[in-house]
């Protein structure tokens, strides 16, 4: 008994020596309303110590008052006075237990739901289900008053006080029936062992059970408590997993939002820069034509001289068209429309060769190489669509690598595709960069500054590609440099 306990049965002992020292005084009648008194002490233990304290308190008073009723039946036989004596007796001993029993029930129901809070905080906490059923189970072994309390949860893959689930055990065979079970003796100790074994349950469903485990006696209403304790620690789970889901959900939207929101920061920026680059690109070939045009209507030229400076304008007209196509697709693009195509059936082999053999007689630093292996199947494409890509792609490897390098380009049939790789012999890519590299504006930081570009041109193969059902991708090629595999349905 602890200290407060103590002090409070010595002020109930104390309490019924003074009031019958009292009666005593007084008349010694035991009708006296001086006997109502003995309800404090009775009413204090029961409140205090539960049923047994209540009723122990309550025989003190019948011995303090007992006295008094006997002496009057026997001095004026069954008197009034008597029988509101013996109607006392009944009251104080009905009082005691019935104020114990209530006031244990209210300590139980305090005890359960200190539980029901202990298992909450448990839960509360963001730590993974097998740590938080460790955690859950040494809770429930201390607060229920049990030697060990086993936990099995999301269906069986979590388990508390063994090593693993038994389809044979008393806890699989719960789970499967949604039953309680209760074992009288367990057999593992020379005393009776009880096991107890009941559902988790919430809105219909099992989402695991509790094993409990007492060297001693479990009575029927702890078993029921059980049952009860089990619903409730069942949705506390579920609860605590909705929790969870809610708290994860949350976090990746956070994350979401923060990786959006700095996306489009780079994209502000990458589009300011745009603008200055744009400029420039636009500027370039206008006043390379204008300077050109000025010299041949102010000055003569040998007809060898005029044609090659009708070679370069021709050049820089081509380059201004490719950059206003592209504004023109982007443009498309950002508004959700697939890029205007005109498909046909068409042989690729005389595309593909064409666009090599330009840029060989207009790019003298590099050499190109084109290997076509075998003849290829015929598709169905925009043919102006597949210059531009193919244009694009080339001038993108003759860009990047360093005069005197080689730019190859392989077209093959395989797989029902036809598919062209160009490759080249510059820095290469790297390998977290290669899918933004169609991103629109997105330039590789380490390549930017080998050449100019609007950042633009493989955003526009990459829509090109897709609109005939295509595909195209940036590898590492073999040694250094990249390699841009365009792909295009072959007819049958």
């Amino acid at each position: 008994m602890t200290a407060s306990g103590r002090r409070t049965a010595l002020l109930v002992a104390g309490l019924v020596v003074v009031i019958t020292a009292g009666l005593a005084a007084a008349d010694g009648s035991p009708s006296t309303p001086w006997r109502h008194l003995y309800l404090l002490p009775v009413l204090l233990a029961g409140l205090r110590f539960g049923v047994a304290g209540g009723l122990i308190a309550a025989l003190g008073a019948v011995l303090g008052v007992g006295p008094f009723v006997l002496r009057e039946i026997e001095g004026h036989g069954p008197t009034r006075a008597a029988a509101e004596g013996v109607v006392t007796l009944a009251v104080l001993a009905g009082s005691g237990a019935l104020v114990g029993s209530l006031a244990a029930r209210a300590r139980r129901q305090r005890e359960r739901y200190e539980t029901l809070r202990a298992v909450q905080r448990a839960l509360a906490e963001p730590t993974p289900l097998g740590r938080v059923a460790a955690r859950l189970a040494a809770v429930l072994t201390r607060r229920l008053g049990v030697d060990a309390a086993g936990l099995v949860l999301d269906e069986g893959r979590i388990v508390v006080g063994a090593d693993r689930l038994d389809p044979r055990s008393l806890t699989a065979r719960v789970l499967a029936r949604r039953e309680p079970e209760f074992v009288t003796d367990a057999g593992t100790d020379a005393r009776a062992r009880r096991v107890v074994v009941v559902p988790l349950a919430s809105d219909g469903e099992t989402v695991g059970a509790l094993a409990v485990e007492r060297l001693g006696d479990v009575s029927r209403e702890e078993r029921d408590a059980l049952v009860g304790f089990g619903a409730a620690v069942g949705l506390a789970l579920d609860n605590a997993r909705l929790a969870a889901r809610q708290r994860r959900f949350a976090e990746e939207l956070e994350h979401k939002v923060g990786e959006a929101t700095a996306r489009l920061g780079e994209m502000d920026r990458l589009k300011s820069g745009f603008v200055a680059l744009a400029s420039h690109e636009l500027r370039t070939p206008l006043t390379a034509l204008q300077g050109f045009s000025e010299l041949l209507a102010t000055r003569a030229f040998a007809p060898v001289e005029v044609r090659r400076l009708a070679e370069i304008m021709r050049g820089e007209i081509e380059r201004l068209g490719r950059i206003v196509s592209d504004f023109l697709d982007l443009a498309r693009l950002e508004r959700g429309l697939a890029p205007a195509i005109r498909r046909a059936v068409l042989d690729p082999a005389p595309l593909i060769a064409a666009a090599v053999e330009l840029f060989r007689r207009t790019r003298t630093t590099h050499r190109l190489e084109l290997h076509v292996e075998g003849a290829l199947p015929r598709v169905d494409a925009d043919a102006d669509a597949l210059d531009r890509v193919l244009k694009n792609l080339i001038s993108n490897a003759l860009k990047y690598s360093p005069p005197g390098s080689c730019v190859r380009v392989r077209a093959r049939a395989t797989d029902g595709v036809v598919a062209v790789d160009v490759e080249d012999e510059g820095p290469g890519i790297p390998a977290e960069e290669r899918a933004r590299v169609f991103e629109p504006y997105y330039r590789v930081r380490e390549t930017a500054g080998l050449g100019p570009g609007t950042g633009l041109g493989l955003s526009v193969v990459k829509s090109l590609v897709e609109a005939h059902g295509g595909t195209v991708r940036a590898d590492a090629a073999p040694g250094c440099g990249t390699r841009m595999t365009v792909m295009l349905p072959a007819l049958p």
